[in-house]
């Protein structure tokens, strides 16, 4: 009987541990020449609707991350992709898109940051 319930609650945290996960894409590295007001284009995708917490983080020649923009979006598979952001002003360097889905898979790609005069 100890083992059937012991089962049990295992079975349960390994679904509530699952079901809350979350799943984190990070995109490649987006260089940045000029320093003007850009635009992010984000390809997402995915199976059902969901948020998606889309961060602009610059990147520093070592490595650190420090976000410079962040918007939460909806996303499913009626929503049209790429989304389009106005992320602000830019100043040269190099920047990284990071895509934090509610569920436990997602896809972010391709992705680009641009200039909008």
């Amino acid at each position: 009987m100890k083992k059937i319930v012991i089962l049990i609650f295992a079975v349960f945290f390994a679904f509530s541990a699952n079901a809350s996960a979350a799943y984190t894409a990070v995109s490649h590295d987006l260089y940045v020449s000029q320093a003007a007001p850009h635009k992010a284009s984000v390809g997402l995708w995915s199976a059902k609707d969901e948020i998606v917490q889309l961060t602009v983080y610059s990147k520093s020649p070592n490595g650190q991350h420090s976000p410079v923009f962040s918007k939460t979006v909806t996303i499913g598979p009626a929503v049209p992709s790429p989304v389009e952001l106005s992320v602000g002003y830019l100043a040269p360097g190099t920047y990284v898109i990071q895509g934090e889905f509610q569920g436990s898979y997602g896809s972010l790609g391709p992705v680009s940051l641009y200039p909008s005069f």
